[in-house]
């Protein structure tokens, strides 16, 4: 008995040995280098409290950042995964401007292998692979294109303030599957549930020609892959720790991150778009258009010149073609309703700068007759300032990341050499947030970013859309078309708190997902005096 006693007990001790040098086998990797670090636990690294969800992604960020201070830059572990957090702007800007031929790449949490339709997007292609596709790219956000959109967006924003004014005139209306409540002459309303259908309805037209009119139709396929598609919590949120933790597992066990349906409605409507373009000779000045170019081998200034002086051009496939479109609908479907989100509630908990914007709007509207134009939009300095400070308190990236492609070594004391392969991260988050860069950073101040105090903002400090080659591609489309809904939204209606809305604002902790627990409810009632187009 003894005996046996004794053999159990070793076997344990070995077991318990050998889990704990899986878990923590990789977390000597700073010690080893003398780097600054933050303690990890076994398995989980650093990333515990988000793991576990006591803390939301934004406060851990913030947190590792705090922990850090006194360093330019320190090592936090996700999970097993050893990654630098820089934290000094001039670190910052060396990574991501100056020396970017070293750190060329986002890190491939998500394979290509394993996913195509999210390796193969404008993110997650690396070297001269993501150089082509920039290139390629490129044009279909500039002004001139920008202008060509705006018009298909105006109407977007219209049908949405004249929906929600139906609401309020017709009490009779029914209202399906849009989350709205009527209380007197105010509607209630969860507004990432009117965003979102606002954003998908922009996207369907300006890059597919589709009109979807989700208020209208809100059960329609469009609204509801998408929304699907962009939700970061519950078991998507798992899957995609799980790929931070062990990629290499999740593809062992073939754990998709897109359901098999979402990638068939894409590849179905990517591939029905162009085929329907190319049998009627349509042609529009959007994404789709430009990768039919591409693919065809006739958009211009797309050639490469080889090592050998030979000219080629690159070869797409379908789901080149089909991943661009789907990263596009990620970031314009999620980000610029989350934008949207946070910027109404602020608006509504501070009612003197909503006044103040919307003295602002009604003024440029006055002039221009009522007509909403491009120039307008883009010339009035407060709606600019709004916006900015809301991406300043809530950023919809929390943080950015590169790998190091070419090895390099920091530029700051300790000195720490980078290898291939070696990730770093930016805390988008936590440097918005950094009183020595951002006085009360707590406070919803749009004037630091008048005219008199933007020049005041240290370079590298403020990064919304990250920064260098790799920043956001789609920043013009989604500033604009929230500025769009912003203006439209305002120049009909009040924002209200209603017992509903969440005071404080608390990121959730139950997802990945820059949002609140419960939905973002504000009341909106009719003003008695606007100018509407």
């Amino acid at each position: 008995m003894l005996e046996s006693l004794c053999v159990w007990t070793l076997v344990t001790g070995l077991i318990s040995i050998i889990v704990y040098l899986l878990g923590t086998w990789t977390h000597d990797h700073f010690s080893k280098k003398n780097v600054p670090h933050l303690k990890p636990v076994p398995f989980f690294g650093t990333m515990g409290p988000v793991a576990l969800r006591t803390v939301s992604f934004p406060e851990l960020v913030v947190e590792w950042y705090n922990r850090l201070r006194g360093h330019k830059y320190g090592g936090v572990y996700e999970f097993l995964n050893p990654v630098i957090l820089l934290r000094d702007p001039e670190l910052i800007k060396m990574v991501t401007v100056k020396d970017f031929e070293h750190f060329l790449d986002h890190r491939a949490t998500i394979s290509e292998e394993a996913e195509p339709l999210l390796g193969k997007t404008l993110f997650g292609l690396k070297g001269e692979r993501w150089k082509e596709m920039r290139s390629t790219l490129s044009p279909a956000f500039t002004s001139s294109k920008m202008k060509n959109m705006f018009v298909l967006i105006t109407e977007c924003g219209k049908q949405l303030t004249d929906f929600l004014e139906n609401c309020i005139k017709d009490k009779n209306m029914t209202i399906e599957g849009c989350k709205i409540e009527r209380e007197g002459n105010i509607l209630a309303v969860e507004m990432k549930d009117l965003f979102t259908r606002y954003t998908n309805d922009v996207i369907a037209t300006s890059a597919f020609g589709i009109s979807c009119d989700s208020l209208n139709n809100p059960g329609n396929e469009f609204y509801g892959m998408g929304r699907d598609f962009t939700n970061f919590s519950g078991i998507r949120a798992l899957i995609f720790l799980g790929y931070l933790f062990s990629p290499k597992l999740m593809k062992l066990l073939n754990i998709k991150f897109i359901s098999k349906s979402t990638g068939k409605f894409f590849r179905s409507l990517v591939h029905s778009t162009m085929s329907t373009r190319e049998e009627k000779g349509i042609v529009r000045p959007d994404m789709i258009h430009l990768l039919m170019q591409a693919k065809k081998g006739t958009l211009q200034g797309e050639d490469n010149v080889t090592t050998n002086g030979k000219i080629t051009k690159p070869k797409w496939e379908d789901d080149d073609i089909t991943a661009q479109v789907v990263i596009f609908f990620l970031a314009g479907f999620d980000t610029a309703s989350t934008l949207l989100c946070f910027a109404s509630q602020l608006l509504a908990m501070h009612p003197d700068i909503q006044s103040g914007l919307q003295a602002e709007i009604d003024q440029t509207l006055k002039e221009d007759e009522g007509k909403l134009t491009y120039e307008a939009v883009h010339g009035m300095k407060y709606l600019d300032m709004v916006v900015s400070e809301t991406l300043r308190l809530y950023p919809p990236a929390v943080m950015a990341d590169r790998i190091c492609v070419k090895t390099y070594t920091l530029p700051a004391e300790p000195r720490c050499t980078l290898k291939p392969g070696d990730g770093v991260i930016i805390p988008i988050y936590a440097l918005h947030r950094d009183p020595d860069y951002f006085p009360d950073p707590e406070k919803f101040d749009p004037e630091r970013f008048s005219d008199e105090n933007r020049g005041n903002i240290k370079a590298c400090t403020y990064l919304p859309f990250g920064l260098g080659p790799r920043n956001c591609i789609g920043s013009r489309f989604a500033l604009m078309e929230a500025k769009i809904a912003l203006v439209q939204l305002l120049s009909r209606f009040n924002l209200k708190v209603v017992p509903k809305t969440p005071i404080p604002i608390k990121i959730t902790k139950s997802g990945l997902n820059m949002t609140v627990d419960g939905g973002f409810w504000l009341g909106l009632e009719q003003r008695v005096e606007n100018v509407t187009e």
